[in-house]
């Protein structure tokens, strides 16, 4: 009699832990199944919105609904690191990055969004949308309303308060904006003529006029020299070939030159009367020299300082730059090639130069740089509150508070 009860207690407490057993697996599978379907479903929506704008390619004229209400982009503080003196403010690729005219705030372009982000907070705010496939360059005007798009490699003007893209005819190569910021100055190639040419045009692409005719250069950059209607042209820096700076009106006339260094690079001063330079030492070399010469070409000063022109940007003061410096080059690397084309990344670290004394002025410690930064596209808000760049590994945005 005790042994059949003692065999129904086993039973009954087997039972138990069975129906317990049970009930666990069943609200596990509830559990990560919801879980499941809504990542599932959050994520499909994603892929279907890409998907309706990966094959797309703006057309003439073509127009987008802009976001009238201007909705937060959420937090840019994507490392929990807003408050510190350096800080990583997007999580990636962006493009087109500049101050909005009149305020503290970088804009530029990610994932078919036009954004402001406020540097103190990280929050952003959306100005508008509009579906570029695959960008390559996004420059924006001094305006802040307009800018040269190169997408899928065809330039574009897209103006921000209209929505609307113009293509350009000319099969173009490189477009910067005018000082007005209401024409584009372009290099372009005649494949009937074989003649590479520099011209400038209403921002639709009509009245095209030409500046200079013959360029012997494949491949330019094109720059403003500040304070005048000049525009100013030299070969994209190549450590094998000296690289003389060319600049002319606007009607082609009063040409003049300067430099003509080894992978010569320029960067002119706020006023237009300096203009910061960098170069290889030797031809085919692997180190960067960067100085300071009048708007003459004369007077060149070196600054000790190793590093390309691409990686500084100028102080409204007209004395100051700040620069990152080029670390971690191999030796067997000719420079700037190598870094331009990104045969290695660059261990930046950050400093202020005063021009006329050479006096050098850590922006940052070591130990407060977070992670290996090879900067680019450099630039400063008004009040020279904020640094900011790109990060050339991922392409996203950081700054480094001044004050």
């Amino acid at each position: 009699m005790r042994e059949i009860n003692f065999t129904k207690q086993k039973m009954l407490i087997a039972g138990l832990v069975g129906v317990f057993i049970l009930a666990v697996v069943m609200l596990a599978v509830m559990f990560l199944g919801g879980k499941n379907k809504s990542s599932l479903g959050s994520k499909g929506k994603v892929e279907n919105v890409k998907n309706n704008n990966k094959d797309k390619k703006p057309k003439e004229g073509s127009k987008t609904v802009v976001d009238k209400n201007g909705g937060q982009g959420g937090q840019g503080n994507v490392n929990g690191n807003i408050n510190k003196k350096i800080a990583k403010l997007t999580p990636g690729k962006i493009f087109g990055l500049s101050i909005k005219k009149g305020t503290n705030l970088a804009m530029f372009y990610e994932q078919q969004k036009i954004l402001t982000i406020d540097p103190y907070s990280g929050k952003k705010n959306s100005l508008g949308t509009y579906p570029f496939g695959e960008v390559r360059k996004f420059l924006w005007s001094s305006s802040s309303d307009k800018a040269i798009v190169n997408d899928t490699g065809e330039y574009y003007t897209y103006d921000l308060n209209s929505n609307l893209t113009h293509r350009f005819r000319d099969t173009i190569d490189t477009a910067i904006w005018n000082k007005s910021g209401d024409k584009v100055i372009y290099k372009y190639y005649n494949s009937k003529t074989h003649k590479r040419k520099i011209r400038i045009a209403d921002i639709n692409g009509e009245n095209s006029q030409l500046v200079v005719d013959n360029l012997p250069y494949r491949k330019v950059d094109l720059q403003l020299q500040p304070l005048s209607d000049r525009v100013c042209y030299y070969p994209f820096p190549d450590a094998r070939i000296k690289g003389k700076l060319f600049c002319y009106d606007l009607d082609g006339k009063n040409p003049k030159e300067y430099g003509g260094n080894f992978g010569q690079d320029y960067l002119w001063s706020p006023m237009g009367d300096k203009i910061l330079t960098s170069f290889s030492k030797e031809e085919s070399g692997n180190q960067l020299v960067l100085g300071i010469m009048n708007k003459n070409g004369g007077q060149m000063k070196g600054l000790s300082f190793a590093t390309t022109v691409k990686k500084c940007v100028w102080a409204k003061n007209n004395i100051d730059v700040y620069c990152a410096m080029v670390n971690g080059a191999p030796l067997d690397v000719m420079l700037p090639n190598g870094w331009q084309e990104q045969i290695f990344n660059s261990a930046d670290t950050f400093w202020k130069i005063n021009t006329e004394t050479g006096k050098k002025t850590r922006l940052l410690e070591l130990e407060e740089i977070p992670t290996a930064i090879d900067a680019k596209n450099l630039i400063l808000d008004p009040e020279e509150n904020f640094l900011f760049f790109k990060a050339r590994r991922d392409g996203s945005l950081w700054r480094i508070k001044l004050r």
